[in-house]
């Protein structure tokens, strides 16, 4: 299996991470904001995808994230999109050069899964647009999915816990816009 992954060097930032198995399409996944798994290092959500790409006949998966900042504290990655507010150009700048990778990564993809899960909730102006931008680059033909949705109507995130958990199995559900 080839691994790849695309972190800045200063290695607070991560946006891209890819595994292929085989020749047949890529699955690209749109999550939250990215763990710590970083192309050597697989985490639980990782492996899970895979196993989900797989399974609905995927030759390898491509994760990207809405924010790009590597964080396991949800309201830090969060306050990334409030950049507006705090003045903070660089994080504008990283969100905005961000976007354009998953627009460049929905145009190589097979099909697109959607899953950034209820947290979107806490920016969503800035998933919105995010959400916007991958539907207006995605090719014709190019299936749009989810994994289900939250109460909240966002895409649900594959780790999703008690009576929305995602089993290894599971099938991707078209998305539509509530």
């Amino acid at each position: 299996m080839k691994r790849t992954a695309q972190l800045s060097p200063c290695g607070t930032y991560r946006t891209r991470l890819g595994w292929v198995w085989d020749d047949r399409p890529i699955l690209l996944a749109c999550m939250f904001n990215p763990s710590d798994a970083n192309g050597e290092r697989d985490d639980q959500t990782c492996t899970l995808l895979c196993h989900i790409a797989s399974h609905n006949g995927f030759g390898g998966l491509t994760i990207v994230n809405g924010i790009p900042l590597i964080s396991s504290t949800p309201a830090a990655a969060t306050e990334m999109t409030n950049w507006d507010k705090t003045q903070d150009w660089y994080a504008r700048d990283r969100l905005h050069q961000n976007v354009g990778i998953i627009v460049e990564e929905v145009a190589r993809a097979g099909a697109v899964l959607l899953a950034w899960g209820a947290l979107a909730d806490r920016c969503s102006d800035w998933f919105d647009n995010v959400r916007e931008e991958i539907e207006c680059a995605l090719p014709d033909g190019v299936p749009l999915y989810c994994l289900g949705k939250t109460s909240g109507g966002y895409p649900k995130h594959p780790m999703a816990r008690g009576k929305h958990k995602v089993p290894k199995d599971a099938k991707l559900l078209p998305w539509r816009s509530s």
